[in-house]
């Protein structure tokens, strides 16, 4: 659903009840400025995108020389110099 920027500012808790059933996305001169996604939706999104990173950084390690006890060690190290 579209709607401009001018009608979601005047109708805000109106188009925030409704994101229950779809997204909004929010337009300036008939262009998407922004979306407004159900907090779950979100959530979803954020899952997603953590899950792609993940699968990038596992290819880049398959690729890469060091070893799982290698990167075990490093990060241990790390994350007791945090402490």
């Amino acid at each position: 659903m579209l709607v401009s920027v001018a009608e979601a500012h005047n109708r805000l808790s109106y188009w925030l009840n409704k994101i229950s059933e779809e997204s909004i996305t929010i337009t300036r001169r008939g262009k998407p400025v922004g979306v407004i996604v159900s907090p779950e939706e979100y959530e979803r999104l954020r899952q997603v995108q953590a899950y792609l990173t993940m699968l990038r950084l596992s290819q880049a390690l398959q690729d890469s020389p060091i070893t799982a006890q290698e990167l075990f060690e490093a990060s241990r190290a790390e994350l007791e110099d945090r402490l």
